[in-house]
């Protein structure tokens, strides 16, 4: 294993442990909102559990909307500081393990998954 992956597999334990601990932060919210947050978050962290593609990229999203309602003073406001401070951060992170781990479709759009070159792309 390179020492890439070995990098990229740390870290995504670590935004995989950030956003265990973001599902427990937003039921301590004790109401339907945090529940509801907690529900998003919880899909989030499947899709990285899972090194799915879509999950990075909805970890990347999800640290920015932290990050701007923080910003805001619409959430947060007892943790402000390190709610943008991380969110910050998250997004950088969660893009590269979207470039790194993130596994990608075996189909290309144009052949359709044939590996075969079957079909004439000029005439004789």
């Amino acid at each position: 294993m390179s020492k890439l992956l070995i990098v990229a597999n740390v870290l995504n334990g670590l935004l995989f442990i950030i956003l265990v601990a973001s599902i427990a932060g937003f039921i301590s919210f004790l109401n339907i909102y945090g529940l509801f947050l907690a529900c998003v978050t919880a899909v989030i962290a499947w899709g990285v559990f899972k090194q799915q593609r879509w999950g990075y990229f909805a970890a990347a999203a999800w640290a920015l909307a932290c990050y701007q309602l923080a910003k805001q003073g619409y959430e947060f406001q007892s943790i402000k500081r390190h709610v943008m401070i991380l969110g910050f951060t998250l997004i950088p992170l969660a893009l590269f393990l979207h470039e790194t781990l993130g596994k990608a479709t075996a189909k290309s759009a144009q052949n359709n998954g044939k590996q075969s070159d079957d079909s004439r792309k000029m005439p004789d």
